[in-house]
């Protein structure tokens, strides 16, 4: 096996067949959800692509990839190996990168020099150009099944059999966001604060804007915020629509999540808001009137 790590069997039995038969392909397109393994299985590929020699590995990674920087990868893949047959970029987060940078990187995937292997990943394929996307071998990776998340934090992590459960589930498929939560006791602080102020807009219980330092101090985490708040609100459809327990998320938190008297139209306008808020932060949109306006609903 290519690398031993949990989940997306199929991923890696692909890769390590490739390697076997000698079919590696110029350019491969890692796509899935984030933290379920694609950055970790690309270096292990690399890594038997090139042997010892790390010296022609060359890694970009960024939530803001510009021209400039895929302009000199490509200059540092017209220079040959420094040992060895080939030479290996990865770049992670390619949906970063801007238009200009994809159309630069275009020429080098169409004329691929011999020795360049070239790995893309990525967690939508929406903001990729087809011309690159389909110059690439494609590589889908699956969210990671909450049982197999629980058996890794238990046997791996020590934990007790509750706690892992509530992980995996929380985790959403993601092994790096499950190990977030059973090791750094902040990522559970952060969540139970996010809850908290969750129940207190929503229920008009404090003013967003009276809010903001929470969101200020935790810009770095908004993804996380946005994703718990989602997650939260996926929750409360599930009670409102009395569906089967089992498919709850926050099993921890059924106290916040069933007081809530929020109609499913309501919920949905919600998670809409969500979306659009994402969109317009990455855009660069006021940061205080668009954090704001999520839970105003002027959005």
């Amino acid at each position: 096996m290519l690398i031993d790590f949990v989940g997306n069997r199929d991923a890696k039995l692909e890769l390590e067949k490739n390697i076997n038969t000698g079919d590696i392909n110029h350019a491969y397109l890692f796509l899935g959800s984030e933290g379920v393994g694609k950055f970790t299985l690309a270096k292990a590929f690399a890594k038997r692509i090139l042997g010892e020699n790390t010296l022609d590995l060359h890694i970009l990674r960024g939530s803001s990839i510009k021209k400039e920087q895929i302009e000199e990868l490509i200059g540092e893949a017209k220079k040959n190996p420094y040992s060895g047959r080939y030479k290996v970029f990865i770049i992670d987060g390619f949906e970063n990168v801007s238009i200009s940078g994809q159309n630069a990187l275009l020429k080098t995937l169409e004329e691929p020099e011999e020795y360049l292997k070239i790995i893309l990943i990525a967690k939508s394929i929406t903001n990729i150009l087809p011309t690159i996307s389909s110059r690439s071998r494609l590589i889908k990776f699956k969210d990671v099944d909450d049982e197999e998340i629980s058996e890794f934090l238990v046997q791996n992590i020590g934990l007790d059999a509750q706690n892992a459960e509530l992980f995996s589930k929380i985790a959403v498929g993601s092994i790096k966001r499950a190990m977030r939560y059973a090791t750094d006791p902040s990522a559970i602080a952060f969540r139970d604060k996010s809850f908290e102020l969750i129940d207190r807009l929503i229920n008009l219980k404090t003013d967003p804007f009276r809010e903001m330092p929470f969101f200020e101090e935790n810009k770095e985490n908004l993804e996380e915020f946005f994703n718990i708040y989602s997650i939260f609100l996926r929750d409360v459809i599930i009670f409102n629509e009395n569906i089967d327990d089992k498919f709850y998320i926050n099993i921890d938190k059924l106290n916040y999540i069933q007081k809530q008297n929020i109609s499913t139209k309501e919920v949905i306008r919600m998670y809409k808001q969500v979306q659009k808020t994402q969109k317009y932060l990455k855009d660069n949109a006021n940061f205080e009137l668009t954090i704001g306006q999520l839970f105003i609903g002027g959005i």
